[in-house]
Order: structure tokens, then sequence, then C-alpha cells
């Protein structure tokens, strides 16, 4: 019969040898664990005045995003685009592009040319006839323009 003292203990001692953290990042771990991700406003997004979704579209002109069978990306990017700018020829010509000062792409090496995109797909849906999505119901709210 084995004399050994029960112990509650799951390891001996030795048995268990920790990695330094900088090998251990690398290491697969079968953790319950799952990282914590805060969702932030892009900062090219941050320095549009418009508020544009600067991301979404530029990710569906890489192909990052792919448009709904039956679409092509140029016509899925002008949608998601005319969300909050119904006029992205005319904005991608005039606008100063406080956005492209904001792009993280200037910490590397140069700013992502969004005003070029965007006046690429407004010139696309203007030769090609594309239309804004229509309005939503009526809500019997009233809009002033002031201005001009």
């Amino acid at each position: 019969m084995d004399e050994t003292k029960l112990t509650f203990r799951k390891y001996k001692d030795g048995d268990n040898e920790h990695l330094p953290w900088q090998e251990e990042i690398f290491t697969a771990d079968e953790s319950h664990k799952c990282p914590t991700y805060v969702h932030r406003t892009p900062p090219c997004q941050g320095s549009c005045p418009a508020g544009e979704d600067i991301r979404g579209w530029l990710n569906i002109a890489r192909g990052i995003e792919k448009a709904p069978d039956g679409m092509n990306w140029q016509e899925y990017a002008f949608y998601r685009l005319s969300d909050s700018n119904p006029m992205p020829a005319i904005m991608g010509r005039v606008c100063p592009a406080p956005c492209e000062d904001g792009c993280n792409r200037n910490e590397v090496e140069d700013h992502v040319g969004i005003n070029a995109v965007e006046q690429y797909i407004g010139d696309y849906a203007l030769e090609h006839g594309l239309k804004l999505r229509d309005a939503g119901p009526d809500t019997g709210k009233k809009v002033a323009c002031i201005g001009g």
C-alpha cells in the first residue's frame, strides 16, 4: 500500500513552471477568457464633419466587405456612402478633407486618398444613373434649410 499523504493540491511542486510573458504570448492557450474589444470611432470618421462611414465604404472599395449578389462594389459603396452624404461626386471635389489629416496612415507614410475614392464612387453613380434610396415613411416633421 502506498503511504503517500493525501493532499488537495492538484500539482506537485515544480510541475507547473511559469513561462515569461514574452514567450507566453506566442503559446497556444486553452483559456475560457476572451479579449475585450472596445468599439471606437475611426480617426478619419471622427475628423469628418459630415460623419461619413469612411471605414465602411473604404472596406467595400478594398474588397474586404463584399457586395450582395447582383450588385457590384461601386453601387454597394455608393449606397453606403449616400446614407450620410447624398452628393459624393461634389464632396469628393470640394471638401477640404479633414479626414485625411486624421488618417492612421499618416503615422506610417501618407494618408489614404479618401476624397479621390469618394469622387470616383460619386462619378460612377452619375455615369450609371444610380438613384438615392427612397426616403422612409413620412414622420410629419418639417425641415428648414437655412443659408444659401
